[in-house]
């Protein structure tokens, strides 16, 4: 009888080890993900001069929340994974702020493609992982940028209205 109960000890034991995980690594139990920018995810287009960035917080702790965040933008994805900001490094800003934050950087050019990603700090100050990399494209910013050639099959054009529908 004695032997049974132990080995259902060990066998309760296992189980609850495989029922709630544990972390040994040293980010803090927030994070960040579902990154937008304008309220899109990865836009083309954007014709805002300073796009308003926006990021989910997520934590399986409760009553966690955000303390602080530090957005990273760069011009490429290697510097991203290189952690610069060369664009822009907002430095760690103490706020718990995650919607519609103003991009502050560099200004930015037409059709330029921005590569971006934030980490937050939790309730205890301590900072989280870096969040999944997202992006977005800038839109025809300048008249200038706007411009193009006529696309024909080289044809002569109609004398008449008439002669575009045959």
């Amino acid at each position: 009888m004695k032997n049974t109960f132990g080995t259902f000890l060990v066998c309760v034991l296992v189980a609850l080890a495989f029922a709630c995980p544990v972390s040994f690594g040293e980010s803090s139990g927030i994070g960040a993900g579902g990154l937008r920018c304008e309220y899109r995810v990865n836009p083309l287009g954007v014709d805002e001069s300073a796009p308003r960035l926006s990021w989910v917080l997520q934590s399986d702790e409760r009553g966690q929340r955000q303390s602080g965040y530090r957005v990273l933008v760069a011009s490429s994805e290697a510097l991203l994974k290189a952690d610069k900001g060369d664009l822009w490094d907002s430095g760690k800003v103490d706020s718990s702020e995650s919607v519609g934050v103003a991009y502050r950087g560099k200004a930015l050019r037409s059709a330029q493609r921005c590569y971006w990603k934030v980490r937050v700090w939790d309730k205890g100050g301590k900072a989280s992982n870096w969040s999944p990399s997202a992006w977005w494209e800038m839109g025809l910013l300048d008249e200038k940028d706007w411009g193009g050639k006529w696309i024909s099959d080289g044809k002569e054009l109609p004398d008449a209205d008439e002669g575009f529908y045959e």
